[in-house]
């Protein structure tokens, strides 16, 4: 059977240059990218998943009264593919389910396309005793024997409606909130302005975004690849993972009475954040990468101060750690809470932190690595236990590992240089993932006839986050909603539109 999967080939897509082995970045022109009807692909796709392969993006793109483009990159031992379809608004679009449910549901929501196919299917603590659906509307009348019946509870928070029974959570609704489309607005924007938006689109992880951005943009106009500019960037991001675990880890620790712990991470936070600051001048990171390479080098003084800070913070932290993971106190209030299994994880689709510790090992950094991660491998940790205490543990041996990996490879840093851009290849398509603190973030680029932006997509990991929280949540105690919603690294005062 014809194979509709593109691959690295010397004609239609390539890999970043001077890159060997599996690399985050694909690189395809369009004409040479089959499109298949809507339940082709939708097929397609399916075998391919069932065959091991996992699906990163899935994308939509309005193609006026033609229907809707569709884009599915897929990790594969061989490395990052790409298939393309189109769907029509007057067919209903195959619906396949499991791990691409967040997918399917942002195309639902966002292009109106119709999704026909099985129900997903229901969690174990989803299911409900029939003796408790009487609190479903809560009784307001005498029942049958005579009693009131006992009101249930409606808890709002963020996008997550929970169903409660005295301070049991019975049943779980993701709510649909309205999408923001802000990545339409990039298309009309010069290329030059991009990276700093880019940077600021949501939330944490600035540096990950305006890599992924880095990498599409170089690979459509063919810039030479720099390993000094690589672990230029690699430092950044993995202080930005370590800055963003350790905001994790203290609001974890506040939300269970831990405030000596709390502390000591925010102190720890800001150590991460200053250095950030004293490397590109912003503590977020922002200005850290460009298109074309960097725009302030590591010199030798820069060099000097990152190896001294981290060398204090590696001994800080180990002693935080110790006494946050080491407690007994800590360890029960953690242990067993917001548990998902590994079955579940898969079916829900989650990415980083929450999937390695349900003892899935998905990580771009070891499935994608490149030339930077294959020269300068970066340990990945699993767990498999699901619960807060196993998402708590990845953080903790991440930062770990990320400082021990900064040390180990900033030297070569020293150097690098930005280079000038050709203009963006026409009718071509990018794809960029980079492995950030909370999951994969993926970039899709498509260029018109011109050479111009015709679609961007910016796909950030808080879209399976917000799943992966509301299944923790079902069958726990309503005081676990602060503790489980820190341990995905979501706030729960947020609507959820900025982290889709």
């Amino acid at each position: 059977m014809r194979s509709f999967l593109r691959l690295v080939s010397p004609r239609s897509v390539t890999a970043a240059p001077g890159e060997g082995g599996p690399a985050p970045l694909l690189v395809a022109a369009v004409d040479d990218l089959p499109e298949l009807p809507g339940d082709a692909f939708v097929a397609a796709l399916s075998r391919e998943t069932s065959a091991g392969a996992r699906v990163l993006a899935y994308h939509g793109r309005r193609d006026d009264d033609r229907g809707v483009v569709l884009t599915a990159a897929l990790v594969r031992s061989r490395g990052l593919a790409v298939m393309r379809g189109r769907a029509r608004h007057d067919r209903p679009l195959p619906s396949v389910r499991g791990p691409l449910g967040a997918h399917e549901r942002l195309l639902e929501r966002t292009y109106g396309l119709q999704l026909a196919g099985p129900p997903p299917r229901r969690l174990d603590d989803d299911i409900l005793d029939p003796r408790d659906m009487w609190f479903w509307p809560a009784a307001k009348g005498p029942t049958a024997q005579g009693r009131r019946a006992e009101p249930g509870q409606l808890v709002d928070r963020g996008p997550l409606r929970l169903y409660c029974r005295g301070d049991r959570v019975r049943a779980v609704e993701l709510r649909a909130l309205p999408e923001r489309d802000v990545e339409a607005v990039l298309c009309t924007r010069p290329l030059g302005h991009l990276p700093a938006l880019i940077e600021t689109l949501r939330g944490e992880g600035s540096v990950a975004r305006a890599w992924a951005h880095a990498l599409a943009i170089e690979g459509l106009a063919g810039g030479p690849f720099d390993l000094a500019c690589a672990v230029h960037r690699g430092v950044g991001l993995e202080l930005e993972r370590v800055a963003c675990h350790l905001a994790g880890q203290a609001r974890l620790a506040r939300a269970i009475g831990f405030g000596v712990g709390a502390a000591e991470h925010e102190r720890l936070h800001a150590v991460v954040r200053d250095l950030l600051m004293r490397l590109c001048g912003s503590r977020h990171g922002h200005g850290h990468v460009r298109p074309g390479g960097v725009r302030e080098p590591i010199g030798a003084a820069r060099l000097a101060d990152v190896r001294a800070t981290l060398a204090d913070f590696r001994d800080a932290f180990a002693g935080c750690s110790a006494d946050m993971m080491g407690l007994r106190s800590v360890l029960d209030r953690l242990d067993g809470v917001g548990a998902i299994a590994r079955r579940d994880a898969h079916d829900l689709g989650l990415v980083g932190p929450p999937a390695r510790a349900c003892g899935l090992p998905h990580d771009l950094r070891r499935d994608l690595p490149g030339e930077l991660y294959r020269r300068h491998a970066l340990d990945v940790f699993v767990e498999y236990d699901g619960d807060c205490l196993a998402r708590a543990s990845i953080r903790a041996r991440e930062i770990e590992a990320a400082v021990a990996w900064i040390l180990a490879c900033v030297a070569e840093a020293v150097g690098a240089r930005p280079t000038a851009l050709a203009g963006l290849a026409p009718r071509h398509l990018a794809i960029a993932a980079v492995e950030g603190a909370r999951g994969p973030i993926v970039h899709l680029l498509e260029t018109d006839r011109d050479g111009r932006l015709l679609d961007y997509r910016a796909q950030d990991p808080g879209m399976f986050a917000w799943p992966g929280l509301a299944a923790a949540l079902r069958g726990g105690s309503l005081t676990d909603l602060q503790v489980c919603g820190h341990s995905f690294d979501l706030s729960l005062a947020h609507d959820g539109r900025g982290a889709r």
